[in-house]
């Protein structure tokens, strides 16, 4: 468990028009962050309450705030001091976070529109093909975006399914294929309804499960339509394990947000429909990556599509292939161990620790200087560094446990030479480039912008896509040494904690 006082304020709404998905993929990030000991707030309208009963029922602290003040950052700066805020909401810019500041430590801004500036130290960006250079100029130059599908915020079960049926055996080709309908929470234009009549047109005789939110405005005349089907199709509302479900599917159709990923990664191949302009970029990823097939708003083609999936176990097959590669279901886990790290300046006590750190054969194999540091040697070397105000030393924490440590040295006014290390311990689950990306803001915070310079072992991978994925460019190489340069611009990437 980490540090029990962490403390993260989300701010997202939902509405019957607007949908559920917002809110829903925060609490699953604040599920993940409450695992940890983290204390989680929501901050949304009344409306959001009533549409989103998982929001009542959840293990977090809900603010309702005063109607028309769901834009005015004041309204959460009555509230207690945050560590973290999250801000999931396409109504809000940079304007409403940097009215945040400083009462929020650092803000996470989660988005998939790419339409408006936003003040944050990370930005999430789950959209299958995602890159960071979409968001340059629109974000701080040092803040993390995390982009693609990797990064999906779905809960724990998912990753769960994802791994067993990883392991688990293909189902038979002859079987008759179970077909899923799932249009978001809510499906304000009744997209089901269109689904519903091609399945009967396409008289293909599947087992169907349709699954919709209490809330959805068109709930019984689902019920009543999915009744009259030859075999009635089942209607399941505010299902909490969606994951077995979908596990137990062979096929489904249903919509391009939050719930398009999760069948990616549980391997159900789909036909995607298109019932929002935000969902178009996912849609045509996810059909690029040849994960899914996008179908018109028409029952027809629906129809057509759908007998043409549901005859092809082969392509089925491969679809759910590529689907389970895209997404691994662990993006909140990750995310949250992100959000716990802390840096802080290395003290003397610290210098045990560094000397191991820099003595392990797989550090030493990757250092510019592979020889073994003697221990008065690096003693020495940690006094003046500790002495040294043109020398910053970071160590990362997470709980208490060190992780790795950061150093800039300054080379003149405004230019630093960086280097980094990650504990053995910490190997090997995607620390770097997180550890990095935050040291630079730090930096960037009390010493003002500046160019960074690094030098890596050309056979050293691992360490140059850290340093390209944050911003870094290949400037030079000589005698097996490759020199990288910074300066303050682009922001750092998902890859670098991949």
């Amino acid at each position: 468990m980490w540090n029990a006082a962490l403390s993260v304020l989300f701010r997202a709404d939902a509405s019957p028009g607007l949908g559920i998905g917002h809110v829903m993929r925060c609490l699953t990030l604040a599920a993940a962050l409450a695992e940890h000991g983290c204390r989680c707030r929501f901050a949304c309208t009344k409306e959001t309450l009533d549409t989103v009963a998982a929001l009542r029922a959840a293990p977090v602290e809900v603010t309702v705030l005063p109607e028309g003040a769901g834009g005015d950052p004041a309204a959460l700066r009555a509230l207690p001091p945050t560590d973290w805020a999250v801000i999931d909401h396409y109504r809000l810019d940079a304007a409403y976070e940097r009215g945040l500041r400083p009462w929020a430590d650092r803000i996470l801004v989660i988005d998939d529109l790419v339409d408006r500036r936003h003040d944050c130290d990370i930005l999430l960006d789950q959209t299958v093909g995602r890159q960071r250079r979409d968001y340059a100029g629109l974000i701080p130059a040092s803040a993390l975006v995390l982009a693609g599908a990797r990064h999906a915020l779905l809960r724990p079960d998912f990753a769960a399914a994802h791994a067993a049926k990883a392991r688990g055996p293909a189902r038979r080709s002859g079987d008759v294929p179970r077909l899923l309908i799932s249009l978001g929470g809510t499906d304000p234009v009744n997209a089901t309804a269109t689904v519903l009549d091609a399945l009967d047109r396409a008289d293909l005789g599947l087992a169907a499960t349709v699954a919709m939110g209490g809330a959805a405005p068109f709930l019984e005349q689902v019920r009543a339509q999915a009744g009259r089907l030859r075999p009635p199709a089942e209607v399941v509302v505010d299902l909490a394990h969606m994951a077995d479900l979908m596990a137990a599917c062979d096929l489904a159709v249903g919509a391009a947000g939050t719930s398009a990923l999760e069948r990616c990664c549980l391997g159900l191949p789909t036909l995607l429909l298109v019932i929002a302009d935000n969902q178009r970029m996912v849609a045509a990823g996810l059909e690029q990556a040849g994960a899914a097939r996008v179908v018109e708003l028409d029952t027809d083609s629906i129809a057509r599509q759908l007998a043409a999936l549901a005859g092809d176990a082969e392509a089925r097959r491969g679809m759910a292939e590529r689907g389970m590669a895209l997404c691994d279901g662990g993006g909140a886990g990750r995310l949250a161990g992100l959000m716990g790290l802390t840096l802080r300046p290395a003290v003397a006590g610290d210098g045990e620790d560094l000397l191991r750190w820099r003595n392990d054969p797989v550090t030493r194999a990757n250092s510019l200087d592979t020889a073994e540091v003697d221990r008065d040697h690096h003693f020495a070397w940690m006094e003046r560094v500790l002495g040294d105000p043109e020398c910053v030393l970071l160590i990362a924490e997470r709980g208490g446990v060190k992780l790795g440590t950061v150093r800039f040295n300054s080379c003149c006014a405004g230019e630093w030479r960086v280097s980094i290390s990650v504990a053995p311990v910490a190997r090997g689950g995607g620390l770097g480039g997180a550890l990095l990306s935050a040291a630079i803001l730090r930096l960037e915070r009390e010493r003002g912008p500046g160019v960074l310079y690094a030098e890596i072992r050309a056979e050293n991978r691992p360490s140059q896509r850290i340093f390209e994925a944050c911003g870094f460019d290949r400037s030079d190489a000589d005698d097996g040494v490759l020199y990288y340069r910074r300066s303050a611009g682009p922001p750092v990437s998902a890859e670098a904690i991949s």
